[in-house]
């Protein structure tokens, strides 16, 4: 039975590495052809790259990951008292540690497989992906992110615990949400000002 569950986990990652690969794939072809069809360096596109796939089944839901650069992806269970991070940062100690997905050595890297990820999980409250522009000011150090206290706190942050009191009424029934959240992430961080995406799935 154990030698039928390694293989099952084999072809999952099989197929995760494959399927996603060949996306994160298209994204830097696509970012070439177009660097091409404007003049410019491919370099000048410097793009991080996270997205995430999930589907409900009887089981619970599956999560397939993957990411380049230094933008978190955090799935918090139903209690918001545990967190599972899908993917790792690429961080150096000093700037200019990021990769990016314009970067042709990244899909030649020994690392490479190591960027995707897979989790079964029973249930979720929140799946969280954010770009280095909100992750930067609101969680500062990596070292943090496996923290459930710093994504508690976020989420109070979101809920108008900050210097603005700007809040974020977290429902599906929220018509305001868009203009909420574009308010929410306005607020003013000293030093930081990279881009601010920020995705939540609840």
């Amino acid at each position: 039975a154990h030698h039928t569950g390694d293989d099952t986990q084999k072809k999952l990652n099989r197929f995760v590495y494959n399927n996603l690969g060949k996306a994160a794939f298209q994204v830097h072809k696509k970012l070439e052809a177009f660097a091409a069809s404007v003049g410019a360096s491919l370099k000048d596109l410097i793009s991080t790259l996270i997205f995430t796939l999930f589907k409900k089944y009887d089981v619970g839901y599956a999560l397939l990951s993957f990411g380049v650069g230094d933008c978190p992806i955090a799935v918090l269970n139903k209690q918001v008292t545990e967190v599972t991070l899908m993917n790792w940062l690429d961080v150096g100690e000093f700037g200019g540690g990021t990769r990016f997905i314009t970067m042709p050595e990244i899909f030649q890297n020994e690392k490479f497989a190591t960027r995707f990820g897979f989790k079964l999980i029973e249930d979720f409250s929140y799946l969280i992906m954010m770009s280095d522009g909100i992750y930067d000011p609101k969680f500062v150090v990596e070292a943090n992110l496996p923290n459930i206290q710093k994504w508690q706190e976020f989420l109070a942050d979101l809920n108008g615990q900050n210097e603005d009191k700007v809040t974020v009424t977290l429902s599906p029934d929220n018509k305001d949400l868009e203009a909420q959240f574009s308010e929410w992430m306005d607020f003013w961080s000293p030093g930081n000002h990279d881009d601010r995406t920020l995705a939540l799935v609840f």
